[in-house]
């Protein structure tokens, strides 16, 4: 049983950057999974699980790729926080 939940309607990339479009896609699930405090092995084992050889690589580079997207993301939130709280109406 896959932990990630699949959109059916989107194609799988293909290619060197399809793993990172993938965490991109799932990054609301890695987020999850990280505050309920699952291992970088653990969620590395569910994206191969669920995706195949698109996630066959080694941990370090699973573990880092997953660290940016989610600090990434994280900055967009910020800066979306900071401009809402600019734009407050008189």
């Amino acid at each position: 049983m896959c932990v990630l939940k699949k959109n059916p309607n989107l194609p799988i990339p293909k290619g060197a950057r399809a793993s990172r479009s993938l965490l991109v896609r799932h990054v609301n699930e890695l987020r999850r999974l990280r505050e309920e405090e699952w291992s970088y092995e653990s969620i590395h084992e569910a994206f191969l699980e669920c995706y195949g050889e698109i996630f066959s690589m080694s941990l370090q580079v699973f573990r880092e790729r997953a660290r940016r997207v989610l600090q990434k993301e994280l900055g967009k939130e910020e800066n979306f926080s900071e401009a809402t709280l600019r734009v407050k109406p008189e």
